[in-house]
């Protein structure tokens, strides 16, 4: 028999396990090729990269102005903190007491010695400079920096400083009180204190043989290289510009000498403790002078004495001296310390008061009363008896 030839199919071929229809073998699939419209992730777009740029631009422009800022301070800095302002001859510069820099910078501005007196306050906040300041005067050179200035009004280091006298003080205490507050203090201070004759040529109100009760007390500004005579002369230029003026401009209606006032202002002085109560005493006194009573002031006797007597007992009182109140009658030959302004008024002008006697309370105050035995009734009071 003959055999039949076989028929072809009209279907193709099955694929081979992992073959793809259509697609020969080793040809790349439609789904691996690259096509124009699908995303590629990893690359950023155009908006994002330009944003970026943005971003770096604008904080390094942040970085140069900080820069561009700091080194504008620096350089301000430089002129208004480190340079000189280079003025001639040297000025004299006073800081006065309880100064501050927030006050003493502006009168630096003012005088031309600084450029900023904003810039020198901020500096010494910064650097803790503020309360250093020592009162005094200085000597201030045109080649110091604000800086060195500042440095310098805070060291102390003064041309001249502040000397202040308390009220009350004998001539022979202010002596000492020179002495115990500068080393370099006069010697002969002493000698010519005691010769009043020697400066009646300039200040003619003087009485009596020293200058106790004109050596005004008060606060002075002393240069390191004075002497003896130029203080003096400063403290009685003083007196008579608060004490000797005052006088002549308003002198007691009862006819008082300048001296008999003095005299009186420095019993004030010596007794009260408080201002409210000189002019109280002042009346006391001129009462006692009235009724020609002795004026029995404990001061007086101190100052006969020469000492500063813790108590006053009834043998102290017996010393034969016409400063003894207690034996002599009237006021003294003379002052007994040096008054303040506030006594030296209360003599002028005392109180009129109906009180003759006074007893202190050992607060400083007093109790005034205008008969003995409300006297004696008020130290037993006091005493506690």
């Amino acid at each position: 028999m003959t055999e039949r030839p076989r028929e072809q199919s009209a279907l193709p071929p099955e694929p081979e396990r992992g073959e793809q229809p259509g697609v020969s073998p080793g040809a790349p699939s439609a789904s691996a090729r690259p096509s124009a419209n699908v995303r590629n992730d990893s690359a950023p777009s155009a908006p994002a990269r330009g944003r970026r740029v943005l971003v770096r631009r604008a904080l390094w422009g942040v970085v140069g102005v900080l820069l561009l800022g700091a080194g504008l301070i620096c350089w301000q800095a430089q002129q208004l903190l480190f340079r000189p302002r280079t003025f001639t001859p040297p000025r004299a510069f006073v800081v006065q007491h309880r100064a501050t820099w927030r006050k003493v910078a502006p009168q630096l501005e003012a005088q031309g010695i600084i450029p900023s007196a904003f810039a020198l306050r901020v500096y010494a906040r910064l650097y803790r400079q503020d309360a250093l300041l020592k009162a005094g005067e200085y000597e201030l050179s045109g080649k110091m920096a604000p800086v060195q200035i500042m440095a310098l009004l805070n060291s102390g280091r003064v041309h001249a400083f502040w000397v202040t006298i308390p009220e009350g003080k004998w001539a022979s205490e202010v002596e000492a009180y020179f002495a115990g507050h500068w080393p370099d203090a006069p010697a002969d201070f002493s000698a010519l204190v005691h010769d009043a004759g020697a400066w009646q040529h300039d200040f003619p109100f003087l009485r009596g043989a020293t200058l106790e009760g004109y050596l005004f007390p008060d606060t002075y500004l002393i240069n390191k290289s004075a002497d003896a005579r130029q203080i003096i002369a400063t403290m009685l230029r003083g007196f008579r510009d608060r004490c000797w003026q005052a006088y002549q401009e308003n002198p007691p209606a009862d006819g008082r000498t300048f001296y008999e006032v003095l005299i009186l202002a420095s019993l004030i002085e010596a007794e009260a403790k408080h201002t409210a109560e000189r002019p109280i005493i002042a009346g006391v006194y001129m009462n006692r002078l009235r009724k020609n009573m002795l004026l029995q002031c404990d001061a007086t006797v101190l100052y006969a004495h020469r000492q500063r007597l813790s108590r006053v007992l009834f043998k102290d009182l017996t010393i034969d001296s016409p400063y003894n109140t207690y034996k002599f009658p009237g006021l003294p030959v003379g002052p007994i310390c040096n008054p303040g302004v506030s006594s030296f008024q209360a003599a002028l002008r005392p109180a009129e008061v109906p009180y003759l006697y006074y007893v202190a309370k050992g607060d400083g105050s007093h109790v005034f009363t205008s008969t003995l035995a409300e006297h004696n009734a008020a130290i037993r009071q006091i005493r506690g008896r």
